[in-house]
């Protein structure tokens, strides 16, 4: 995989866990603008920092549905982290099998939070941290049970979401003031088209005037 040059938003969202300023965080919540670069960062930081953490360890990744959460993350991942590690998707089973070049491995099954009733699907199992990709899309039932399912000591919570409504259950709960980040012990970070130094200028005009308002 050849990259593109990345934001220092985008660098800080893939490595803040190794960072003596932001380390000891518990939680990552990045939001902001579409096509910003906020599924790369996370889902390749989320990666990079359980491979590093942890061994023999189970992990979640959560979409609204898993059909989704295989087209936006999980196809790309492979690529992304060619060279640095090894991604084997178990289809049948739903989940991950990752391991790095030293033979260390550990396993990430994927989760749908479509609605109420999902949270009854990551009932029971024992986690060492957990990637929400999309959260303000997912019902606060479902995203509070994988929450509570990160008992293995050094877990943490990364949170990818687009804007919503300041009601939205989510907003109220994380990102209203610095209040509640201080509560959760969370690092915010606001993603702008800026960030994604791929995109060509005419593309971030059209999306700028698309959006405009919103």
């Amino acid at each position: 995989m050849i990259y593109q040059r990345f934001s220092k938003r985008q660098l800080l969202a893939m490595t803040w866990w190794n960072r003596p300023a932001f380390r000891d965080r518990d939680a990552i919540v990045c939001d902001g603008a579409v096509r910003s670069g906020k599924t790369v960062s996370m889902s390749v930081g989320f990666l990079l920092w359980a491979m590093s953490r942890f061994q023999d360890q189970t992990f979640a990744i959560c979409g609204k549905t898993i059909e989704s959460l295989r087209r936006n993350v999980i196809l790309q991942l492979p690529g992304l982290v060619e060279g640095i590690l090894s991604v084997s998707e178990k289809r049948a089973e739903n989940k991950l099998i990752v391991t790095d070049v030293t033979g260390r491995t550990n396993t990430f099954f994927l989760f749908g939070g479509r609605d109420e009733s999902s949270y009854s699907l990551i009932q029971g199992i024992t986690l060492a941290g957990v990637l929400l990709d999309e959260v303000a899309l997912m019902p606060q039932s479902f995203v509070e049970q994988a929450l509570t399912r990160c008992s293995v000591k050094g877990s943490k919570f990364w949170f990818n979401c687009n804007p919503e409504g300041p009601q939205h259950w989510f907003y109220q709960e994380w990102l209203k003031n610095e209040t509640q980040l201080n509560k959760h012990n969370a690092l915010h970070l606001h993603f702008t088209m800026a960030d994604n130094l791929s995109l060509a200028p005419e593309i971030k005009a059209r999306y700028e005037t698309q959006f405009s308002g919103v």
